[in-house]
């Protein structure tokens, strides 16, 4: 993306960018900056219309997105020359992967010469004329042929590397954003994604459900870490698959997630919780050693929605005590605030 405007149309912009930006509390940043600038010059269409849905949907754009949709749009060119860039150092990987096996044949072929020069001038009819050629080549042989050898385990040891560095060229970096082990994203995500979902100003109805796997230490003590492991990669491939967009869910620490809920009142994030604890209380893990099933995961719900005024501490402590009320009365159930 290029910018070429003179100073007084990107004054313009700047003043028309920054009332948007307050109005729907988005966070004044560079990258914020850049993305408004790029809206309100009307110069990508499919840009504005991406964020008029984004605040339709949210009443604010929030950061997630718009980190997104910066990448998309305002720094896509960018982003293609990199990769360009990275497909070209591959193919010069590649290229001198080739050249190094070409070289090795080509010493490997020269030595074959050498020994056959060497059978050849050691024919007795050439002995008078060539004694000094026999002496030069066969002291230097040997000594070739071991040349040779190492050279071609270089050659191997460099592909090898070439090898290994296209494949970490290749393979993507982790996002800070998402926690490895459920692929959910983070804490960091949520508190920054809340904080500004409840600082836009618009009527859009927030519901905070936090979910806590009941027992979760002693599981681990009966089970085994690698066995509460699969149960917490199982709850991340399910609030993934039941919670889309705009739900936001998230490993929110340990054994405790939670989800955002965007244009949902408190009905329907009770429906969706009771689907999860459904779900999670049916879940069946055999062990590979013993045979046994395990079959006693449950986890306990609690759902607020957002009330006039609220701050995103507020509501996180409501949740919480929803939380801990649904443990209070036995677990495996969902508690409102």
């Amino acid at each position: 993306m290029k910018f070429v405007e003179n100073p007084t149309q990107s004054a313009e912009y700047l003043r028309q960018a920054i009332p948007l930006m307050v109005k729907y509390n988005i966070p004044p940043n560079p990258l914020n900056y850049a993305l408004w600038y790029t809206y309100v010059s009307n110069r990508i269409p499919t840009l504005n219309f991406q964020i008029d849905q984004t605040i339709e949907t949210y009443g604010t754009c929030p950061t997630m997105m718009s980190e997104q949709l910066f990448r998309q749009h305002v720094i896509n060119e960018e982003i293609e020359h990199s990769e360009k860039a990275q497909a070209e150092f591959i193919s010069i990987a590649t290229k001198l992967g080739s050249k190094a096996n070409a070289a090795a044949q080509e010493t490997s072929e020269f030595r074959t010469i050498l020994e056959e020069s060497l059978i050849a001038l050691n024919n007795p009819e050439n002995a008078n004329s060539l004694d000094n050629i026999i002496n030069n080549l066969s002291e230097h042989t040997e000594s070739l042929n071991k040349g040779t050898i190492r050279f071609q385990k270089e050659l191997e040891a460099s592909q090898a590397e070439i090898l290994k560095l296209k494949k970490e060229l290749q393979k993507s970096r982790q996002d800070a954003s998402i926690d490895p082990l459920t692929g959910l994203f983070n804490r960091r995500v949520f508190d920054t994604e809340l904080s500004q979902i409840i600082g836009a100003r618009g009527d859009k109805s927030a519901t905070l459900v936090m979910i806590d796997v009941d027992h979760f230490k002693r599981f681990n003590d009966d089970y085994g870490h690698l066995m509460g492991d699969k149960v917490l990669q199982y709850f991340g491939k399910l609030l993934k698959e039941e919670c889309p967009e705009p739900m936001l869910p998230v490993r929110f620490g340990g054994e405790e997630f939670a989800i955002l809920m965007i244009g949902k009142d408190q009905d329907q994030a009770i429906s969706i919780a009771e689907t999860l604890r459904e779900k999670i209380q049916s879940i069946r893990i055999k062990q590979k050693k013993t045979g046994k099933v395990i079959s006693s995961i449950t986890a306990s719900f609690g759902v607020c929605m957002k009330e006039s005024n609220e701050t995103a501490q507020q509501l996180i402590e409501r949740a919480d005590k929803a939380l801990y009320a649904a443990k209070g009365n036995g677990r495996n159930c969902v508690v409102t605030a």
